[in-house]
């Protein structure tokens, strides 16, 4: 996490900059007696049209819905109009006036994220800024500048409830500035972070500044989780066929008992973590990496699980996770017979673009995934992607640590890449790459080496590296499935698929395989070439 304040990350960086996840679970009933409340915010309306979101208050349905499974005793949702600044004053206020020491109150916000200047005289921030949650009625001019909420202010909230002995989980799942960890075209990809003009005529009290002043550590009882680092992009993404935010998706499926990994009915804030960043990943191209503050020293339990039988979201169906394909200049032809494959007109609503004239083919948030495409080649490409759509979805409810050490960037030939995938409860591993053009690296286990077949690797992991020394370049995808059984014969259909044309069946080949199975899924994306 890059530095960038003297005294404290920042709500900005926590709260603006996609908290969620950590203060969320933190809120989850921690003792016999206590309680458990919401705060439920999501905004897609904004003033006119250019800030709109289309995700936001799916967060906010989903989280809500996650605590009321969880038996809250109360959870406020105010969505779009209903979230304005006066209401979630008033909404805080009778929340913390009804919560008793050893209670939790959850407060989550979905929505754009803003950055301005401190108040005059005051030198706080290391950076000079201060972050901000943007309200559906915000302008920068005039009395709608008081619908904004500052990270001095959420302080003064938290400390509320802290003096009472109240447990907050701050979640939000917004940003505030920066980028994203590899370049990406970002075609039609929306950002929280909103788009407006410098603030004038601001008519927002300033919060007393010993609340400015304050930091993470400087509370007992509130936990602050963010989506991104605060110099990182927070994109919505398509999930279960809505627009949503990753993190948001990650929280809601770690409250049904994703997160706890040692299965004694709670979720600690290491399984948080631990949970909700190969989550995200694994659906967002590893362009976010969630993050938590203050990490403690000692794992304590955030959330008490209920037995809350099926899934708050049932598994997508095929139609959701079909493919989306945007083709520019060109035709669609050579992939119309793909039955797992949509062609859509707008590339806002697509998961790949293909330029027929550049030949390049990008994926919406990762970028330059595939070069020099063409007519006959794009049927590899897309069959490649459409099966990394179904393993992600898989890889997102059960995730495993998949990490690329060398780290998140676009590596140049001749660069060396080390990867590490650790912490499998499986013993059988499952290792194979997919190169950009959509043919199949089969790797582990080694037929010739019989010990690899029986070996335990869930005590070993998987710790690699290689180098990028030969093309086709663009996006790699290091797949390694640990499973409860041997699946020799998924082994025997991937060691086949040597040519894209052979791996055109991939998707279908692995859902049979592993429809069923005890198994966990880590996917290392590792971009390479000179992309875009």
């Amino acid at each position: 996490m890059s530095e960038r304040r003297s005294k404290r990350q920042g709500l900005g960086g926590i709260v603006a900059c996609a908290l969620m996840t950590s203060l969320i679970l933190c809120a989850a009933r921690p003792a016999a007696g206590a309680e458990l409340y919401g705060l439920v915010i999501g905004i897609d309306d904004y003033v006119g049209t250019v800030n709109d979101l289309d995700g936001a208050v799916n967060d906010a349905n989903d989280v809500g819905q996650a605590l009321n499974r969880l038996g809250a005793r109360e959870v406020v949702r105010l969505v779009n109009g209903d979230a304005s600044k006066e209401r979630i004053v008033a909404a805080w206020g009778e929340l913390v006036g009804k919560a008793k020491a050893g209670d939790t109150i959850v407060f989550s916000y979905a929505g754009h994220g803003g950055q301005e200047p401190e108040p005059a005289g005051r030198h706080d921030e290391a950076d000079g800024l201060n972050e901000t949650f943007l309200l559906g009625g915000y302008q920068p001019h005039g009395p709608d500048t008081r619908e904004r909420i500052v990270d001095d202010e959420s302080f003064e909230w938290m400390k509320q409830a802290d003096d009472k002995h109240v447990k907050v989980v701050l979640v939000a799942d917004s940003c505030h500035s920066g980028g994203m960890e590899r370049s990406a075209s970002a075609a039609g990809v929306k950002f929280r972070k909103g788009n407006f003009p410098a603030i004038t005529d601001d008519q927002l009290t300033p919060a007393p500044e010993e609340f400015a002043k304050l930091g993470e550590t400087d509370f007992n009882t509130v936990t602050f989780v963010g989506a991104v680092a605060e110099d990182k992009l927070t994109p919505e993404v398509t999930i279960d066929g809505k627009k949503r935010g990753a993190l948001s998706w990650a929280f809601s499926r770690a409250l049904e008992g994703r997160a706890d990994k040692n299965g004694d009915g709670e979720v600690s804030e290491f399984e948080l973590l631990g949970y909700i960043v190969p989550a995200v990943h694994a659906l967002v191209e590893s362009q976010q990496t969630p993050q938590v503050l203050p990490l403690r020293a000692r794992s304590v339990p955030l959330v008490t699980l209920r037995d809350i039988g099926a899934q708050t979201e049932a598994p997508a169906d095929s139609a959701a996770l079909k493919l989306k394909l945007a083709v520019e200049g060109g035709e669609a032809g050579a992939v119309a017979d793909l039955p797992f494959v949509t062609i859509v007109p707008d590339k806002a609503t697509a998961d790949l673009i293909w330029s027929v004239p550049s030949g390049k083919v990008e994926h919406v948030v990762g970028g330059v995934v595939a070069e020099n495409v063409d007519a006959q080649s794009i049927k590899g490409v897309v069959s490649k992607w459409a099966a990394l759509k179904w393993l992600n979805q898989q890889a997102a409810l059960s995730p495993l640590p998949a990490k690329v050490v060398t780290g998140n960037q676009r590596y140049a030939i001749g660069e060396r890449v080390e990867i590490a995938v650790d912490g499998a409860k499986y013993p059988h591993l499952t290792l194979f790459n997919l190169p950009p053009d959509g043919r199949v690296e089969f790797f582990i286990p080694d037929p010739a080496k019989r010990a690899e077949a029986t070996k335990d690797w869930s005590q070993e992991g998987v710790h690699e590296t290689f180098k990028v020394d030969r093309p086709p370049y663009g996006a790699e995808h290091m797949v390694a499935i640990f499973s409860k059984n041997d699946l020799a014969d998924l082994h025997a259909a991937l060691s086949s698929m040597t040519t894209a044309q052979r791996a055109e069946a991939l998707r279908p080949l692995l859902e049979e395989a592993l429809s069923g199975q005890e198994a966990q899924i880590g996917i290392l994306d590792i971009y390479t070439g000179a992309g875009g």
